[in-house]
Formats: structure tokens, C-alpha cells, sequence
């Protein structure tokens, strides 16, 4: 038989009486796993509670169409997962893989529901723990996923760029104007007015400065325009990962909502959460 000892540390199951804790380690299963092979995929059917008792592993929802990978969690020895699908019978809400050799310790639903709810007190530890599982859910609705992108853009940006960004603000500006205004009249001016003239009429020298400053700024502005895409692009992503946790936490809190309600019983009021 599988060593019983992680159950003494599992957060589910740890409240339980040492009598029904023992009725649990006799039932238990084993399975063993490679890094990198998968635990359960999401869809399937939830028919058992799993312990680590040896490596980790991650649960995840995996990418679907141009939607990335979501990591959500990993767990190592002494922590349980799948909890869930075997209070409601449902179907498994997202992946888990192996990410180390891992051992881990199987409880059957019917099993794990016969021995916890046997008790008053096994039934209130299952229920506390859902309650736990629908707390966290809200308070990762309220922890901030965005990101200030701009102001990493600011910090990562180098020397080059803060040139750039420069240029394209002073080319932008009225500033800008009235200088090259100015230039451009004391240049002529100068070279008409006088006889020491070091570009006579029709000032080629100086269509020669105008040439190089538009080949300079080109390079300049496209450099400002390029960092100015990388920014809408990444503040872009960062409203898609919010609006995609967001999406992802209300799925979850309904999914616990549900399993509180059929664990309560048709008459039955499920427990605050707050």
C-alpha cells in the first residue's frame, strides 16, 4: 500500500478524526507518471482526488485558437487537486500535466464522499474547503493583473530610442517650425547681404543641410513610430490577459457556486463565501 503519510498534511483532509482518516488510506490508489505526461485533460470525466506524494505538476487550460496556454496553479507533495469534479460528478474544468516524475495518491469519488461525509465534521472540513476555493476566486477578481506597459517601455528603452522619441516630439512641434523659419532667413540674409558670402545664391550648401537633416530624420521618425506600435501593441495584450483572467475567474466561480448548491442539497443554503 502507498505510504498514507501526505494525507497528514493534505489541507482537505487533515481535520479529518485519525478513524476516518484511516478509512481513507485504505482505500487509496497509486500512479506514477513521467515528467511531461498529462494527469487529466480538461473535459474529462472528474472520478477521483488527487494527492502528490512525490514532484510537481501544473494545472492549466490549454490554448484554444489564438488564445494562449493559461497556467493556474502547481502543486507539490502534500497538496490535493481535482477536488472540484469529485464533489459535483462534473467533468474535469481545466489540465494537468507533469512537470517533474511525480507519484500521486488516487482517492475514488465514492470513496472520498462516503468517508468525508460521514461525519458532521468531514462534511464541514468539505464544505470549508470549497468556501476556501470561491474566497480565492474572488479575491483574484480583485487583484490587479494589469500591467503599466508604457512605463516598462520607459525603463527598458535605450539610448538610441530616447533619441528618436526626441526628434519626433521636436519635429512635431511649432518649435521646430519657427526654428527652421529662422535659420533659413539668417542663412539668407547672410549670404545675400554680405560679401563674404560662404553660400552664394542659389545656396546649394545649404539645400546640401537640408537633404542630410530629412535623411537623418527618417530613420529617426520610423525608429519613434516602431516603439510607438511596440507600445499599442503591448498595451493591446495586456487588455486581452485582463479581460481574459477575468473571464476565466468568473467561469471558475460559478463552476464553485454550482458545486456549493448540489453539495448543500435542493433545500439547502450553501455557506457564505465572504
Amino acid at each position: 500500500m502507498p505510504s498514507p503519510a501526505p494525507l497528514d498534511r493534505v489541507p482537505l483532509l487533515e481535520a479529518l478524526p485519525p478513524a476516518d482518516r484511516s478509512r481513507l488510506e485504505g482505500c487509496l490508489g497509486e500512479l506514477r507518471l513521467a515528467a511531461g505526461a498529462a494527469v487529466f485533460t480538461r473535459g474529462d470525466h472528474g472520478d477521483r482526488l488527487l494527492v502528490v506524494a512525490e514532484g510537481t505538476v501544473e494545472a492549466f487550460l490549454p490554448a484554444e485558437g489564438t488564445s494562449p496556454r493559461v497556467m493556474l496553479g502547481r502543486f507539490g507533495p502534500g497538496q490535493h487537486f481535482g477536488e472540484l469534479a469529485v464533489v459535483d460528478g462534473g467533468r474535469r474544468t481545466a489540465s494537468v500535466v507533469a512537470l517533474t516524475a511525480v507519484r500521486l495518491l488516487t482517492l475514488e469519488r465514492r470513496d472520498f464522499l462516503d468517508s468525508v461525509l460521514a461525519s458532521p465534521r468531514g462534511a464541514r472540513v468539505l464544505v470549508e474547503a470549497l468556501a476556501s476555493q470561491l474566497r480565492l476566486s474572488a479575491d483574484l477578481l480583485t487583484e490587479r493583473a494589469s500591467r503599466n506597459v508604457v512605463k516598462e517601455l520607459e525603463a527598458a528603452r535605450g539610448l538610441s530610442e530616447r533619441l528618436a522619441e526626441r526628434v519626433a516630439r521636436w519635429n512635431g512641434s511649432w518649435g521646430f517650425v519657427i526654428f527652421l523659419i529662422l535659420v533659413t532667413g539668417a542663412w539668407s540674409v547672410f549670404n545675400l547681404a554680405t560679401v563674404r558670402a560662404f553660400d552664394p545664391y542659389p545656396f546649394v550648401f545649404f539645400n546640401l543641410v537640408l537633404a542630410v537633416l530629412v535623411a537623418v530624420q527618417g530613420p529617426l521618425l520610423m525608429m519613434a513610430q516602431n516603439r510607438e506600435v511596440a507600445a499599442d501593441r503591448a498595451a493591446a495584450e495586456a487588455d486581452y490577459r485582463v479581460n481574459l483572467k477575468n473571464e476565466l475567474t468568473l467561469e471558475r466561480l460559478l463552476l464553485e457556486v454550482d458545486a456549493l448548491r448540489r453539495q448543500a442539497g435542493p433545500g439547502g443554503t450553501p455557506p457564505p463565501a465572504g
